[in-house]
């Protein structure tokens, strides 16, 4: 253990952040200032799970021998965490309150979404309270199923 601070207080070494994890908070830092780009790498993420899943059964070798399936649901995976980013920072306008609606409309839709996690749900309650800070009034519409999948 050594001493840092001269003396005035030990700690030890291993506690305080290395290079890599000091390049992980400065690029999380980053992206945390740029709301549309995380925007956009939501949408990319979810795309390409509905691109993977088409080809569900095709193993990737060069990715561990995984299967479309199971790389579609990282890249939702992928795609709940660019939305919950998205959804903890309050919108500072209409357009990032409408990108929060279309995120929440998007996944609340997907077959078996509501299943597998809850980020939908709290994107949907941080965009009410962005509505409320905003001034704009959020209501549901009634919604009628169709047997045809995603609307």
């Amino acid at each position: 253990m050594k001493s840092l601070n001269d003396g005035a207080a030990s700690t030890q070494d291993e506690a305080r952040p290395a290079a890599r994890d000091l390049a992980q908070y400065a690029g999380a830092y980053r992206l945390s200032t740029k709301h549309s780009q995380m925007f956009w790498l939501w949408q990319a993420s979810m795309a390409h799970a509905l691109l993977l899943d088409q080809d569900g059964d095709r193993v990737h070798e060069d990715h561990g021998g995984l299967n479309g399936r199971q790389l579609a649901e990282g890249a939702r995976a992928m795609a709940r965490n660019y939305a919950l980013l998205i959804a903890e920072a309050p919108a500072r306008n209409e357009q990032e309150l409408a990108q929060k609606i279309e995120i929440y409309e998007t996944m609340s839709f997907l077959p078996g979404e509501m299943d597998r996690s809850r980020t939908a749900s709290m994107v949907e309650l941080a965009m009410h309270f962005d509505g409320v800070d905003l001034g704009i009034e959020l209501r549901k519409k009634p919604y009628k199923a169709s047997s045809g999948g995603v609307q």
